[in-house]
């Protein structure tokens, strides 16, 4: 699947501002200040975690949904997505599947809804 163009980086900014910071923590580790190194290793978990958000468009206004254990606790027992293609009929719907592999969620897992849909100009 392939991530959305980003034609205005919400976090640019602050992602430029970890940056900076991360680069002063280097510059003290190349000194051999290792009491730093903890700090500069959150930097690069918030960085990468902005940028992760940034490529697929999630903010603090997504709704998450985490999906529950499943009410039958068997092995074969599994969410599945489908597509129902505007029939009640459940012999017309087809499973999604991406790059060839079905998708099954397991419980735990997120879904997010990051307010795309309608389409927008945006997409």
């Amino acid at each position: 699947m392939s991530s959305p163009t980003i034609s205005n980086p919400r976090f640019q900014p602050v992602l430029e501002s970890l940056a900076q910071q991360r680069n002063l923590l280097l510059e003290r580790l190349k000194q051999g200040d290792k009491s730093v190194l903890p700090a500069k290793l959150q930097l690069d978990d918030a960085i990468a975690t902005l940028q992760f958000c940034e490529r697929h468009r999630i903010t603090a206004s997504a709704k998450v949904l985490e999906l529950p254990e499943t009410r039958t606790r068997t092995p074969s027992s599994d969410y599945w997505i489908m597509e129902d293609h505007e029939s009640a009929d459940r012999s017309d719907w087809t499973e999604l599947s991406i790059s060839g592999q079905a998708v099954h969620p397991l419980p735990g897992n997120l879904l997010l809804d990051i307010g795309l849909w309608p389409l927008t100009s945006e997409s």
